[in-house]
């Protein structure tokens, strides 16, 4: 395929999703980023090593999908599994060429400076502690607030200077103190300055292309993160996107558009990182409010994936897995003539593959009755007649691509 992605904006888009993880505790990886690099200017790091402690900074939660996690990570800096995060972000990252260079900092991000590995690079110990750094002041902000970060100026510094000599390295603290006697240090992490922050810095390292097949592995990274939010969502994004290639073979898309097809599967879910965890595992019915939380999620698919660029297309094709051929979707409320074929086929595979998944409020269906939850949805006037019949034609050769990955 000959289009291409630039590495920078996928790692921006990825920090997007992770972000949603918190809900509330919005832009925490993005803060970590600026306060590392900030303290790391005052170290006298170099561009190269400040750009790749900003990724690695934007990137540190990357093995967190769980709202409960996230709640506890932020607010229990002593708890016991903190650090089982740090092996699942590492592990994540290792299959990666580029990315891999930011694995060994993930992976010590919460380890004290005094228990740092001997075998650590110094530039790799220095970016972990820098990152716990941030990990930490950004915690001790958010129990007091993000309206105005400069008004718990004091009280900040004097919790972390107590850290200097074990948790954080005295060098790192001593820096830290010297960037935070700058006003503008503080204002900058007020949630409407942090993203102007961040696109303001080149990260020339990082403006690197790589091509869709290569993507499509960052995809899969992704739908991994978003399939571990609850054990019955567990490979529900790689099969979606299996049975999204395998019913677009069916209707003869090309070599490209199946590829793109495929990653609209794997990341049609991103957005639903921001739907806390009680109501993913809901075992009843949501009320209201809580399905117009659950609304949210392809809305934020959508916004994370149109910005990255070259991925338009495969934007509204995983966004628009809740339309409805008569307009009666979400979130955009479109009709048929809005939406291709593409968008078709992950709506019918979406709604198949959850089928044939276990869900908290009913079992697993069975191979056979699967056509008349599809055809019913079709009478409705909510998916594809033709991408619907395709499936049932071919039942069996749709459930081995709907179900596969979750036999693994």
């Amino acid at each position: 395929m000959t289009l291409r992605i630039d590495l920078k904006s996928a790692i921006m888009a990825l920090s997007d999703a992770l972000d949603l993880v918190g809900v509330n505790d919005f832009q925490h990886g993005k803060r970590v980023a600026m306060i590392a690099r900030e303290t790391g200017l005052m170290l006298g790091l170099p561009e190269r090593n400040l750009d790749r402690l900003v990724c690695a900074s934007l990137l540190h939660d990357l093995g967190v999908s769980s709202t409960v996690v996230h709640r506890r990570l932020l607010r229990e800096a002593d708890w016991d599994e903190r650090h089982a995060h740090c092996e699942t972000g590492y592990c994540l990252l290792q299959p990666f060429a580029h990315l891999s260079l930011l694995a060994p900092a993930i992976r010590y991000h919460h380890t004290p400076w005094v228990d740092l590995p001997p075998h650590l690079r110094e530039d790799g110990a220095i970016d972990a502690n820098l990152i716990q750094l941030g990990d930490r002041v950004d915690a001790l902000l958010l129990v007091r607030g993000l309206e105005n970060p400069l008004f718990h100026r004091d009280g900040i510094v004097e919790s972390i200077v107590q850290l200097a000599g074990g948790e954080l390295s005295a060098e790192v603290v001593q820096a830290f103190v010297a960037a935070a006697t700058r006003e503008a240090f503080w204002i900058a992490l007020v949630p409407r300055h942090v993203q102007s922050y961040l696109a303001d810095l080149s990260l020339n390292d990082w403006r690197i292309t790589i091509d869709f097949p290569q993507f499509g592995h960052v995809a899969r990274l992704i739908s991994s993160i978003v399939d571990a939010k609850s054990h019955f969502t567990a490979a529900h994004s790689l099969g979606v996107a299996q049975l999204a290639r395998h019913l677009g073979k069916m209707v003869g898309l090309s070599a490209d558009a199946l590829a793109e097809v495929e990653v609209a599967g794997l990341m049609h879910d991103v957005g639903k990182l921001c739907v806390p965890d009680e109501i993913v595992e809901k075992a009843g019915g949501l009320t209201p409010l809580e399905f117009s939380v659950m609304e949210r999620h392809s809305f934020e698919t959508y916004q994370i994936l149109h910005h990255i660029p070259g991925l338009e297309r495969v934007a509204q094709w995983a966004a628009f897995h809740h339309e409805a051929l008569n307009g009666r979707g979400y979130p955009f409320r479109h009709s048929g003539d809005r939406l291709s074929q593409e968008a078709r086929i992950v709506a019918v595979a979406d709604v198949f593959q959850a089928l044939a998944q276990e869900r908290p409020y009913r079992g697993r269906q069975r191979i056979e009755e699967i056509p008349r939850f599809l055809r019913d949805a079709v009478r409705r006037g909510v998916l594809d007649g033709d991408v619907v019949a395709l499936a049932c034609d071919d039942l069996e050769g749709s459930w081995r691509a709907a179900t596969e990955a979750m036999a693994v």
